[in-house]
């Protein structure tokens, strides 16, 4: 167990020298270029990756939406879109664009529904095969979209006008502010720091942020994207910070160890937890850190039968341990660049009768 070592609380997140933080983008923003046939994904003012429609599908495909695939709906109805992961590679689903919205423009998600806007300015609600289109309000015409979990609302620019304008999802105006300049397109919300991204169609590749409040907080000329079209973009949903537990505990000195959470591991919140049924000797939290998450692999750690280490040794960080006490309050330091990462986390306790809790999978938020 070499790899579970140098570290004594989770505030080393901080050190792990994450390529997000500190940056003026945290999130990768993902953009469809229709007119050259294009899906880009930029982060940190440069232009990281790119890939062509999946053969068979729709050149346009503005609609987008990104968790941990991204799935697509050709623009017009017929239309047909796609299932890729996140580098572009077709994973085989297809999605045809309904009867009922006209072209689509961009899309969203709520983490249950999708959304579209489409050339009339209307907001359709699909389910998450882009299918079943109901429609909700009109936003005045062709723009962009993105939804908003903070508050359960939508922001969506405009093509034909300097406004982006947020919406409940009936439709409700709550607040605008204006770009000063028109064709806001590829409106993204960065769920990471909060802050909108669109693409200032005026000065093709030029990408900006801005506050909620409407202060512009970034201004970027994206190399490579001068002659892209960009016109659809989102950024990764994420619905929050969780965690749960996986697996079983192994029985020890006072009974079945059992790890629990009382709260999720938060960005800039305490992390606490608790294993229940230890004897109050040397215990050890190892705790695995990813970008996405892993399988939880069972590794034979001589403790006897039903005693497993579930977390993957080759993911293990970091090693936490606590003399006499089943308790762990472990900071997450305020870093936005920590987000979307997963971690895993189990209790060893060492001892006459060791045991071995089950096991926890985290996303930090």
């Amino acid at each position: 167990m070499s790899q579970l070592t140098r570290f004594a609380s989770l505030s080393a997140l901080a050190a792990l020298g994450l390529a997000s933080f500190g940056s003026a983008q945290t999130s990768e923003y993902y953009v469809m270029a229709g007119d050259q046939g294009m899906f880009h994904v930029l982060q940190g003012g440069a232009l990281i990756r790119s890939w062509t429609p999946a053969a068979g599908t729709a050149q346009y495909q503005y609609a987008l939406v990104v968790t941990n695939t991204i799935k697509t709906m050709g623009a017009n109805v017929g239309d047909i879109g796609a299932e890729y992961d996140l580098n572009g590679v077709d994973l085989g689903p297809r999605y045809t664009h309904p009867a009922g919205p006209s072209r689509a423009w961009d899309g969203t998600t709520d983490g249950t529904n999708f959304y579209a806007i489409d050339s009339a300015g209307m907001v359709y609600q699909f389910d998450q095969s882009w299918a079943n289109p109901v429609a909700l309000f009109d936003a005045g015409g062709i723009g962009a979209l993105t939804y908003d979990p903070t508050d359960n609302t939508l922001w969506c620019s405009q093509f034909s006008t300097t406004d982006v304008t947020h919406y409940t999802l009936a439709g409700t105006v709550l607040g605008s502010f204006s770009t000063g300049h028109t064709q806001n397109m590829a409106l993204a919300l960065d769920h990471a720091d909060n802050t909108l991204w669109l693409h200032d169609r005026t000065t093709q590749g030029t990408f900006e942020q801005w506050s909620k409040a409407g202060v512009m907080l970034n201004r970027i000329a994206i190399a490579g994207m001068s002659t892209q079209n960009a016109l659809g973009g989102e950024m990764p949903f994420m619905a929050g910070a969780t965690w749960m537990s996986i697996g079983g505990g192994c029985a020890g000195p006072a009974g079945t160890a059992a790890l629990t959470a009382s709260n999720p591991p938060a960005i800039g919140s305490t992390f606490a937890l608790d294993a229940n049924n230890l004897s109050g000797g040397a215990a050890f939290m190892v705790m695995g850190l990813g970008q996405q998450q892993l399988p939880l692999q069972p590794f034979g750690f001589g403790f006897g039968a039903g005693c497993t280490l579930l977390v993957n040794s080759d993911a293990v960080q970091f090693l936490v341990q606590q003399n006499g006490s089943s308790s762990w309050t472990l900071p997450v330091p305020n870093n936005p660049g920590l987000a979307g990462l997963h971690l895993y986390n189990q209790v060893i306790e060492l001892s006459a009768m060791s045991a071995v809790s089950n096991a926890g999978d985290g996303t930090i938020q």
